[in-house]
Parts: structure tokens; sequence; C-alpha cells
């Protein structure tokens, strides 16, 4: 098939061309055609139809050709504008038509094109069976299967008449595709408004891909922009045909950027405290930084507000603040809460960081849960308590300075006059380092921390810990690194409410180490691991076996007079042998990348001290030789299964004194669960377990439960069901929260729906660990 394109610009051919105005997309004008069967057609027309290529032009013809485009070369007209200052873009520039049949009339310079029509100008695209242009006015009328391409949006209909310079016009039938959000709109009479801005009449919009969609909005008229908002006259929400739902007026967002606006409102009941209702209004204040404002209904409780601020005004500086107020009528009293992260880098390659967490009163992390984030909210339930830290320093090759402030807030004890903190506290550290190029290594930590409260003994503290080592291998097999080392620690407190402790203390204390090992390894073929190798597309494993044995020293010494306030004022004299193993698995896979490499798959440590001096006092207080079995676990199968495990076994009792673990389980479905279990003997025993299970594709079902194995009592239980469609989702959340045992918290159930519309926003979320 044969067809004739063309660009329409006025007068860029002679008069005499059979298509005045419109020359082949490459080479010179063509000749003036051959009439097909039935004549030439209408007055005035000139046509050309699907007809053989026409003889070529005889030879003198080329020749004065040429000889007129090297005049055209060596004697150039003046012009108003060249062809290179021509900037096109957006609606400028040719228009560029292709067809199987294509007519001109001469006096209107209107175009006529026929069969397989295709007009481009810009990034506007127009299919057709039929098209009419105007080359002065530039307007395009077009019918039959239309469709018109703007950027990335698609528009179908019956007819279509639009001007390509305003971009302006009227629609017939239309259906159009806004591709970023998914966004299906369909009209009887359909405005073009101007680029990417359109108004229907009588139609309907989802975002639902199906020919008959599960949801829709059927409007009586509505103006959408993209890169901006829908404004909708009087819509009604549909569930497949039925209608559920009447609005006077509605907005929506059409943006592919952030925009801002009021979210939609979440909803709940609490047996305990009635409805409860949450709306926010989100405000994109720039490109860098966003905030959203929260005002919520809390039944009984009374009204609370939030605001949460984000921003990210260099890759190296960014954070978030979190801020929280409620007047609460069960509580009696003002109740407040903050949250706050920064990081940056500083001048002279320093940076600083910042943690800051605070609750008004201990109940607040219990009461308002989801307003802690998840390492605040980690730190409440497991620790009791808050930690709030601010941090900056330096780091050099061979050193580092770190300064910093640490407050915690107890969530234990009502009043927080007698919980330590450390304000500030400054360490320096020198890496080991070669000692004027000798083999021998030199490395040191020291750090000053001020220890201040409110009620109790204050002190500042000032710890010294240089050590040099000997790194060697024995017969290039064995690693052998004896070192020694010597720690000073001096100690001023003050404010001692006995008076006894307002003098400097000290103590100082040698230290003296042998470290052996030897690593042991063997290399697998993927043929010789062959269901694990496809599994993970590796090339080659690595088995490894690293047993050591090491020895440390230090003197018992005399700490009774010094002030206690963490693990560095009481250390115990040690002369003990510890003994043990690492094992390793490691695999290579068989393409690596840039950002990838081998990858340990799995880690196993088990090891065990021996004391040479003062036997070990474990549990019961009896004295023993041997220490507690230490074993760690780490096991990272790909996306499958994921473990790890810590745990000390006293071989005198039998019993775990401490056993923690997490297991992490996936399939190819999606469904997951995680069991975490945490036990420290006669302190802590607990076990969580979140999972997610998918029914069927669509519908899913989750769950969380938090138990205390110590007073064998539930915590909380989370159960939730979602079905996820193509295009929309609703769940269900039941929170049962029980009742503490010291009878300070009441049980508590409270019920949530969520509901979502793909493009459009949802009606609350699930909980962030469903995202298993």
């Amino acid at each position: 098939m044969m067809k004739f394109c063309g660009l329409l610009l006025a007068g860029s051919c002679p008069a005499s061309s059979a298509l005045e105005g419109l020359p082949l997309k490459a080479g010179p004008c063509p000749p003036a055609p051959v009439p097909t069967e039935g004549g030439a057609g209408r007055k005035g027309h000139n046509i050309i139809r699907k007809q053989p290529y026409p003889e070529a032009p005889p030879f003198w013809a080329w020749s004065f050709t040429l000889f007129l485009m090297c005049v055209a070369l060596l004697f150039p007209r003046t012009v108003d504008a060249k062809i290179g200052e021509l900037e096109v873009s957006k609606g400028e520039g040719p228009i560029q038509v292709e067809a199987d049949e294509l007519a001109y009339e001469r006096e209107q310079q209107v175009y006529e094109a026929h069969g397989n029509v295709e007009v481009v100008r810009g990034d506007i695209t127009l299919k057709a069976d039929h098209a009419r242009v105007n080359n002065v006015t530039k307007d395009v009328t077009a019918w039959g299967n239309v469709v018109l391409t703007e950027g990335e949006d698609v528009l179908e209909c019956e007819r279509l008449e639009l001007n390509m310079d305003t971009r302006l016009g009227r629609i017939s039938k239309a259906r159009f595709f806004l591709k970023e959000q998914n966004f299906r709109v369909v009209g009887e009479d359909v405005e073009k408004l101007g680029e990417n801005r359109y108004r229907v009449r009588n139609g309907s919009f989802t975002t639902c891909d199906a020919k008959r969609p599960p949801w829709k909005f059927k409007v009586k008229e509505m103006e959408v922009t993209v890169e901006g908002y829908g404004i909708v006259k009087e819509p009604v929400f549909y569930i497949a045909d039925i209608p559920l739902l009447y609005l006077p007026k509605a907005y929506f967002p059409v943006k592919r950027e952030r925009q801002s606006g009021f979210l939609t409102p979440t909803a709940g009941y609490s047996n305990k405290h009635g409805l409860e209702v949450e709306t926010a209004f989100y405000w994109a204040i720039s490109k860098d930084m966003d905030a959203t404002f929260y005002e919520s209904y809390l039944g009984d409780r009374g009204f609370k507000e939030g605001l949460e601020y984000r921003y990210a005004l260099t890759r190296e500086t960014k954070g978030e603040s979190k801020f929280y107020f409620i007047n609460d009528q069960d509580y009696n009293d003002q109740r407040y809460a903050f949250f706050v992260k920064h990081e940056q880098t500083l001048p002279y390659e320093t940076y600083l960081k910042a943690d800051l967490n605070y609750t008004s009163d201990i109940q607040y992390p219990r009461d308002f849960d989801d307003d802690l984030p998840t390492t605040t909210r980690i730190d409440s339930r497991s620790l009791r308590q808050l930690r709030s830290v601010l941090f900056g320093g330096k780091n050099w090759d061979q050193f580092s300075l770190l300064a910093e402030g640490m407050f915690f807030e107890s969530l234990t004890n009502e009043d927080n006059d007698a919980t330590v903190q450390k304000l500030p506290q400054i360490g320096f550290s020198a890496h080991p380092q070669s000692v004027f190029g000798t083999p021998l290594f030199f490395d040191m930590n020291a750090s000053y921390a001020n220890f201040t409260r409110r009620e109790g003994i204050e002190a500042h503290r000032w710890d010294f810990f240089p050590q040099l080592s000997y790194p060697t291998r024995l017969f290039d097999v064995f690693k052998i690194q004896p070192s020694a080392g010597f720690r000073e620690t001096l100690y001023l407190p003050y404010n001692d409410p006995t008076g006894q402790l307002n003098e400097w203390k000290s103590r100082e204390l040698f230290t003296a180490g042998l470290d052996t090992g030897v690593e042991f390894f063997r290399v697998y073929e993927a043929g010789e691991l062959l269901k694990l190798s496809q599994l993970y597309n590796m090339a080659k494993w690595m088995h490894t076996f690293e047993p050591s044995v090491s020895y440390n020293y230090n003197p018992q010494v005399d700490q009774g007079e010094n002030p206690f306030f963490d693990t560095v004022d009481q250390i115990p004299g040690r002369n003990e042998i510890t003994y043990g193993f690492t094992s390793r698995l490691i695999g290579k896979p068989e393409r690596e990348r840039v950002n990838t490499g081998p990858h340990e798959f799995g880690k196993l440590k088990i090891y065990q001290s021996y004391s040479v001096g003062d036997p070990y006092k474990i549990d019961t207080g009896k004295e023993n030789d041997f220490s507690n079995i230490k074993g760690e676990l780490w096991w990272r199968f790909g996306p499958w299964v994921t473990t790890h495990a810590d745990t000390e076994w006293s071989p005198y009792t039998g019993d775990f004194y401490r056993l923690n673990g997490t297991l992490v389980v996936r399939d190819r479905r999606k469904d997951a669960v995680l069991i975490e279990y945490r036990n420290t003997k006669d302190q802590v025993d607990g076990l969580n377990v979140y999972g997610r299970i998918k029914v069927i594709d669509a519908l899913s079902f989750y769950g969380a439960f938090r138990y205390n194995l110590l007073d064998n009592s539930w915590i909380e239980r989370i159960y939730g069901l979602e079905y996820q469609a193509q295009c929309w989702s609703i769940g269900f959340i039941l929170d049962d929260i029980a009742a503490t045992p010291d009878g300070t918290q009441q049980s508590e159930l409270r019920y949530r729906v969520y509901f979502s519309l793909l493009g459009l926003g949802s009606l609350g979320h699930r909980p962030s660990w469903a995202d298993l």
C-alpha cells in the first residue's frame, strides 16, 4: 500500500505543483499526478489516489533541479528568520500528515485525508479514518475511529474538532485515558479547553480497567485538568450498576506530583470510648518539604490534634517531626508527645543527627501506640523507656570523634527525677594503625561523660583505654594476635545526698589478651548443590569453618567506692579462655554487578569460656568454672526464609538463661509469617506472631498476637481481613487490647474499616506490619 504524506508549510512548492504547499517528507516536490479512473475530481481540487509509482522524471529535469539548488546555496535570499533559529515545541512547528488519500483545496488551503490518517504536531498525534486540516487556521476535524494521543494520555471518540494552536476543541462520544493515575473518563459531549484540560458532560469516570467497572462515578458535568484537579458536579457513586452515594460537588486530584488538599477521613469504633474519626489536610509546601495537619475525634476522650512535618533539603539534610496534643477527658489532663528525627552534614566533613522522643506521661505510648515511630515503639514495649539522642562528629581515615547527649524517659515510674541522663558524652577513637610502620598496631578509646539527674548522685567521668597488638600468621595458616592495654578511669562525683562521694575517685586496670584462629573452607560448584544453585542463581558456594581460641585477663580491682552508672563502672576481673567456632555459607552469583558480589546466606557462631581464676557466679550464685554456652545464628535464604537467634544455655542446670529468636517465612503467593520470641530468665518471656495469608488472589487475612508468657496473659490480639481488587480495596481490623495485670489499664476493643479507590485516595490503611 502506498501512503502519501506531507508538511503543511504554505508556499514551499511552486504554484504549478499538484499539491500546492505539500511537499513529500523527503526529496523534491512531487510532479503533477495523473488522474485516476473517475476523472480529475471536483473543480478546484487536486486529488491523489492509490496508484502505481509514477515514471522517473527525465535526466534534464534532475540536472535543472540540481542547478537551482546550487544557486540557492550560493546566493541565499534574505528572510525574517533562519531555519536554524526555528524552535519546535508543544503547539509549534509543522503539521505532518500521512494518509492513503490526500486532497487539497487551493482557495481555502484545506487538506482532506482519507484512510489510515495520521496527523502529528509536537507531542500531539491524531489517528482517524478521515480528517480535514485547515493550513491557515490550523483547525482539524476528524471522524471515524479517532484516537488522539497527547503525551502519555489517550483520547478515543467518534468525531473531533480541534485547533492545533490553541488546543481548544469539541469531542463527541469520547473516552480518554490518563495514564499516570489510570483515570478512564467517558462522556457524550466533551470540550477540550486547552492543553491537558477537558470538560465532560453526561459522563462517568473510574480507575478500573474492566469494560464493566466494579465502581464508577456518573457525573452531569466534570472539568479535568491533568497536573491539577477534577471538579465534579452532582456525582453519583456506583458499585457495579447500583447507585450508593450522591454528592452535590466533589474534587479529586489529577496530578503526577504531590498536591495540597484534604485527605480522606478515617473512621473506627472503641467499646471503651465510642466513635473515632480522623481528618487530615496535606500541605505540599515545596518540592523538598511537606506537612500533614490532623484533627481527630476520639469519642469520650475528646478532640486530638496532630502535625507531621517532613523535609529533604538535600540528600544529606533531611528529617521529620511529629507533634500531638489532646485534652484527654478520660485521663482528665492535657497530654502531648513529640518525635523528631534529623540528619545533616556540616562544614569540614562533620555531621549532626538527632532522634528525640518524648511523651507527657508513661501511659501515652500505650493509649496512642500508633503515634510512636517503629523503633521508639519497640523500646517502649521491651525496655519500658524512651531514648532521645542528639549527636554529631567527624570521621577521619584513622580517627573518629563523637559528641552526644542522651536523655532517657522511664515508662515504669511516673517520677523521672531519679533517671540518669548522659548530658553530654564525648568519645574519641583511634582505629588500629601501625606504629611507625612496624608490625605493631595501636588503638585507643577515650571518653568523657557527665551523668546528671534531678535526684541522686551525679558525676563527671573520664575513661582512657589505649592498647597495643601484634597481628601475625604462623606458618601462613594460624592467625595470632597478642594484645595488651591499660585502662584509667577518673570520677568527680557531685551532689551526693550523703556527702560521702564528693571527691576524686579513680580506677586502674591492666588488660592482656591473645586471639588465635584458623580458617578451613571448601568450594562447591553449582552442580554439586544443584537445587540450591538453581533456586538462588548461584554459580559457586563456599562453606567455611573457623575455630578460634582466645585468652583474656584483667585483675580484680576494688570498685565499690566508685559511682555506678553503666557497665563501664563495674568491670569484673577476668582470667578466662574462650573457645568456639564460626561457620559461614557464602554464595557467588552467576552474574555479578556493581552493587552485588558474594553473599553470606548463613552464619553460625557458638562459644564458651573457662575461668582459670575466679569461678563464674550465674543464676543461683553457685560458683562454676565454665560459663554458659552462647550461640548466635543468622540464616538468610533469599526472600523465603530469614532467621536470627541468640541464646545462652547453662551446662549445669540444663536451662536456657536467654533465648531470643526471629523467624520470617514467605512464599511465592506472598503469604508470610513472622515469629518473634524473647526470653531472659525471670525477667522477660514474650511471644509475638505476625502473619498474612492469601485465601484467594484478591482476599487476604492477617493477624498479630502478642503474649506475655511470664504472666500467662494476652497483651494484644489484632485480626484483619482485606479484599484487594485491581482498582479498589476494602479492609476490616479488630484490635483486642488486654487489661494490664496491675489493673492500671482496662481492656479495650477497637474496630476500624479502611477503603481505597485507586487514584482517588483511601479511608484509613492497614497496619504497617501487615506488609511482611
